[in-house]
C-alpha cells in the first residue's frame, strides 16, 4: 500500500464522524446483500485492488473532504470487517423505516464531509476522547462466562497486532475479529476506525492503550 503523509486527527468530531460511516455500512449490510457481498470481497485488499472497485461506488461518496490514501484503507478495511460478520450479525427485532433509514444516510454523509463549525444554534456535543478499544474488546472475550478464547491465545494475538506496520494491521486484523466472532464481545468500529486512521503517526500510543485495557480487564480474572 502507498500512502500519502499523515496529518494530525485535528478535530475532536472526527469520532463522532467515524462512528455514523460504521452505523451507515452495519445498516447497509443488513438491508442490501449485494452491497454487503461488495464490501466483503474488499477484505484484505489494498484500495486499488481489482476486488475493490466494486466497494468505491458504495464507499466513495461517503469519504471525509480531502481524505488521502491513508485515511480512505482504514474506512475500507473497516467496512469490509463489517461485512464479513456472519448474516445473523445484522439480524434486527424491527424493521428499519425509509424515513429513519434515509435519515441516518443523510447524517453519515453531512458529518463525514462537513470540516467546518456546526451550523448556527448547534450545540456541538463533545465526545468522549476514546471508545472501548480493540485491546478491551479482546480482554471482554476472553473474560465472558463460558468463553472460547484462551487468554493465552488473546494475548498472542494482541501482541502480534500491536507491532504491526500500516499495511500489516490492515492485514492481520481480519484474523482476530474472527476470533472476537467467537465469542459474545462487541467490537466498537468507530473506534476502531479512528485508531486505524491514526496508526501511522500514533502507533505506539494505540498500542500501548490497546495492551492497557486488555490487561486492565483481564486483572480481574486473577482477583476473582
Amino acid at each position: 500500500m502507498t500512502f500519502q503523509a499523515p496529518e494530525a486527527n485535528k478535530h475532536p468530531r472526527n469520532r463522532a464522524a467515524y462512528a455514523a460511516f460504521t452505523a451507515h455500512i452495519e445498516r447497509l449490510c443488513r438491508t442490501d446483500p449485494g452491497a454487503r457481498a461488495a464490501l466483503r470481497a474488499g477484505l484484505r485488499r489494498d484500495l486499488n485492488h481489482p476486488r475493490a472497485r466494486a466497494m468505491h461506488r458504495l464507499l466513495t461518496p461517503l469519504l471525509p473532504q480531502g481524505c488521502d490514501d491513508r485515511s480512505a484503507q482504514a474506512h475500507y478495511t473497516v467496512a469490509a470487517l463489517i461485512a464479513a460478520q456472519p448474516r445473523h450479525a445484522f439480524a434486527t427485532d424491527q424493521e428499519d423505516d425509509e424515513d429513519t433509514a434515509g435519515e441516518v444516510g443523510a447524517v453519515a454523509q453531512q458529518v463525514l464531509q462537513e470540516d467546518g463549525e456546526p451550523g448556527e444554534g448547534a450545540a456541538a456535543p463533545e465526545p468522549a476522547p476514546y471508545g472501548p478499544s480493540f485491546g478491551a474488546t479482546l480482554g471482554h472475550a476472553v473474560m465472558a462466562k463460558g468463553a472460547s478464547m484462551r487468554m493465552s491465545a488473546a494475548e498472542s494475538r494482541l501482541n502480534l497486532l500491536t507491532r504491526q506496520s500500516l499495511r500489516g494491521i490492515h492485514l492481520h486484523l481480519p484474523a482476530a475479529v474472527n476470533q472476537v466472532r467467537t465469542t459474545d464481545a462487541t467490537i466498537d468500529w468507530g473506534q476502531l476506525l479512528t485508531d486505524l486512521v491514526d496508526w501511522p503517526y500514533q502507533s505506539g500510543r494505540i498500542s500501548r492503550r490497546w495492551l492497557q485495557d486488555f490487561y486492565r480487564i483481564t486483572a480481574r480474572a486473577d482477583q476473582d
